[in-house]
Parts: C-alpha cells; structure tokens; sequence
C-alpha cells in the first residue's frame, strides 16, 4: 500500500508510521455494486445519492465516477454507462477511472441489483471505520507530539468519535403517514395495557401537563440556590426508578456522591442530615428505618457519577454503556448546567454565554440519541431575587439557548422569599413549580410542600407519597 491514502480527490492524507503497510478497510467489489446498480436503477440511484458522499468510497476512480454520477442527478439527466463516460469525458477524469471499459463494466459486476441497500450500508459501514482510524491516529500522533494534558487528549478523542457518528447517521426523510401510524399503534398498545407508559414524575399536578417523561426530551428545572432544585431533582430521580423500575443515571458536578447517596437516605427515612450524622448505636428505631431505606435504594437502578470535570460528550458515552448493560435508559440527570465545561477546544476561547449554548445543544442532541428524557438543572440569574418577581425565561443564566434547546422549562419559586433568611431556612413552606414552558402542552403552577429537613417535596393531599402509576 502506498504510504498515502486519497479519502478526498486531490487530497491525499499522510499515514503515520504505525499504518503504513496496512490497508485501511475496505471492498472494492461491493464499491462497485454500488455504482453499478445506480447504473441500473433509479431507486439504487437515489439511496446512493442520499446515503453516500463521494469521501465514502475508497478507490480514487469511484470517487471519481461517485461526483460524475452526483452532478448528472444534480442536473436531473439519465444515469446509465453512455450518460457517465461523458460526464467523465467532460469532468476530463475519463483515463483517471480507467477509460471506457472499467465504466462499461461497473452494471455487469453487479451480483443481484435488488441488494442496493445492501451493498450502500456495507460501503458506508467500511467509510465510517476509516474515519475513525485516521481521525484516532492523530490523537495518538498528538498524545506522542504535543503537550496536551491527558483530560484533553480525552475530550479530543471522545470530540472526533461523537462528529463521526454524526456524520454516518441516516437524516433520511420519512413520509407523514408512516411516523403517524407508528405513534397511533403505539397509542392504541398503550390503551390495552399491553406497553409500559411513560416514565412519570408521580407528582400529579406536574404529570397531568407533561403526560409524562418523554424520550428525546431536554428537561430543565430551575431556581435561584436554596429552593431545592436538586432535592426535587432526586425525588423524580426515586420515583422514577421505584415504581417505574427505571434506570436513572445522575450526574452531580456540585455533590459527591456520597452526599447525593445520603440525600436520597434522608428523603426514604425522612431523617435529617443532621439525625443521621448524630446516630446513637442504641437507637434501635433509627437503626431500623435506615435498614428498610437501605434495602430498597440498594434494589433501585439509580447510578451517581460525581466527577466535577465531565462534559456531555463524557456524559454521553456513559449513558451509553449504561443503556448497552441494561437494554434501557430511563432517566438522565446532570446537576448541574452551569458548572459543565465543554469539549471543544474552540468554545474555550469564547465567552461563558456562547459555552453554555453548547452544552444546552449537545444535551438535547443526547437526548435524542440515546432517546431518553434528560432532566438537566440550572441556575437563574440574580434578577429574579432583585426585582422581586417570579422567574421568567429571560432569567436562564448565562443563556438565551437553554430556553430554545428545552422541550420543557420548570421553575422552582419561593413566593414568600424565606429561602435565603437563615431563621427559616429549615421550616416546612409552600414551593410554587412553574411550567414555563411546555413543547407538549399547557403550561401551569403546581404548588408543592418543601420540608428542607427531609430534602423531600410532596404534593397536597398526597401525605407525603407521590401518587403511584396507573396500571
């Protein structure tokens, strides 16, 4: 093999040492296929021209013939073997492919034409696999050459493997009538009982407007600090892995792990920090209660990350593995949003504002990939504490993108403003949650009991426990 690929025409790329010799992946028979069939068959034209950029075939002549097959679809003319060669003659590439003959041979190489789909998925698959060895091969070649701390090497990696997946994903367009099929049997298996309904957040005035935790979805809860956004946060957390058998992944950038763990104790026992801290060995009653919390936190699929530097493309891949061990991811939380970095190198070069538009964009592209609900907090701006007021969406700190990103916006406020005076800092008092914003629905105010002791909300007329699913 030469010591340089083409993988763009007129654009070799340099091999480092470790791949010279190695053929990178590849299978010039079913390249052929490929080009032979949209010879053949508009259908095979179409799914080639929709699927496949001229980068994804390996040999330099495909590429070549790809872009003159591209530019006569462009131009609406016939494909066939006399419509290319003089797209190529025209083009002056006809002797780089090979001349007439090779052109001439491509329909006739063609084992059964019917396999286009086929043969475009194995070309794409084997052009996704080069990528990612040239685009891996220059972080090794950077972690050799460079002074880049590992953490970075990391996120550059971690950068390259997210952009490739990108780029190999089907955006293909699906006619009206079929996604609407789909989501009417999905209605209608729902109605008989015979799918799980949504994951819900079993706090009922909440529920009635979001119709549960919808897959894809960006969630963001917010609230000046003190009100208990991440107390509420891990309720839903509980609810959703105890009476949902959920999978619920936590990303807490502001607590250890240790202290989300011992939240979720305290709102189980409904013992305080503070009880549990101060545990007499003789208090067999405490001891008991901890036991029964115990057992059932240790049988819920809760998992906490705690590492304070991770990003979302960190986030991401975890959440993936996560769902590859139990075949389902049910809810994501990251607390939260302003204490992210980001990935790329080049947002760390601008203001806070445009890193913060960033994240909120690759939460909800998570979001969507993973097809799981991501609950994500964030902070509110000082204005709302100035002025006195209830939280609007001008109030998201640091960025207007959060309320562009989010399919729902919910504030958490304190409307007697007793969060921030110590003298009630532990008292029992009434929250208000704030649907501000709602993709799915009406908006609303549910208002809600916040004990601060126990890091519990409840709901009136519910005593403390979240209404349970409907079967």
């Amino acid at each position: 093999m030469d010591s340089e690929r083409t993988l763009l025409p007129g654009k070799p790329i340099k091999l480092s040492e470790r791949l010279k010799g190695r053929a990178l992946p590849h299978d010039v028979a079913m390249e052929q296929s490929v080009l032979g069939c949209a010879m053949l068959k508009l259908e095979a034209l179409s799914a080639m021209i929709s699927k496949l950029r001229f980068s994804d075939f390996y040999d330099p002549r495909h590429q070549l013939i790809f872009e003159a097959i591209e530019m006569l679809h462009i131009d609406q003319k016939p494909c066939d073997i006399l419509t290319v060669t003089n797209q190529l003659i025209l083009n002056e590439n006809i002797a780089a492919v090979g001349g007439r003959e090779y052109v001439s041979s491509l329909p006739g190489s063609v084992p059964f034409a019917a396999n286009y789909a086929s043969y475009i998925d194995t070309v794409k698959g084997l052009s996704l696999k080069r990528r990612m060895i040239m685009a891996l091969d220059g972080v090794i070649e950077q972690a050799f050459s460079t002074d880049l701390e590992a953490e970075q090497l990391i996120e550059l990696a971690a950068q390259r493997i997210i952009n490739i997946r990108e780029e190999g994903s089907e955006t293909g367009l699906t006619k009206v009538g079929k996604v609407l099929s789909d989501r009417i049997n999905e209605l209608y298996l729902q109605s008989k009982g015979v799918r799980v309904p949504l994951p819900k957040t079993c706090y009922p005035g909440l529920d009635r407007v979001l119709g549960g935790l919808r897959k894809g979805a960006l969630y963001i809860l917010a609230s000046r600090p003190g009100i208990g956004k991440s107390a509420f946060s891990l309720n839903i957390a509980h609810n959703v892995a105890r009476f949902y058998d959920g999978v619920v992944a936590i990303f807490s950038l502001e607590m250890s792990k240790e202290e989300v763990a011992t939240r979720l104790l305290s709102s189980k026992t409904a013992m305080s920090s503070q009880q549990l801290e101060r545990l007499d060995e003789k208090d067999v009653r405490s001891w008991d209660m901890i036991a029964a919390g115990l057992g059932e936190l240790c049988d819920v699929p809760i998992y906490i990350d705690d590492h304070s530097s991770v990003n979302v493309v960190e986030i991401h891949a975890r959440c993936r593995q996560l769902q590859l061990k139990y075949n389902k991811l049910d809810l994501v939380v990251v607390d939260y949003l302003q204490l992210m970095g980001t990935a790329s190198g080049r947002s760390r070069a601008e203001n806070r504002q445009q890193q913060i538009a960033e994240i909120s964009r690759m939460l909800k592209v998570m979001a969507r990939d993973l097809e799981v609900p991501v609950l994500a907090l964030s902070q509110l701006s000082r204005e709302v504490d100035k002025s006195d007021r209830k939280p609007k969406l001008a109030d998201l700190r640091e960025s207007g993108a959060i309320e562009q990103d989010a399919d729902v916006v919910m504030f958490l406020h304190d409307p007697e403003g007793k969060s921030d005076d110590k003298a009630y800092r532990n008292e029992i008092r009434e929250i208000e949650l704030i649907v501000e914003k709602n993709r799915q629905g009406e908006r609303t105010l549910v208002k809600l009991e916040w004990n601060p002791e126990i890091l519990t909300f409840t709901e009136e007329g519910y005593g403390g426990v979240p209404e349970p699913p409907s079967v």
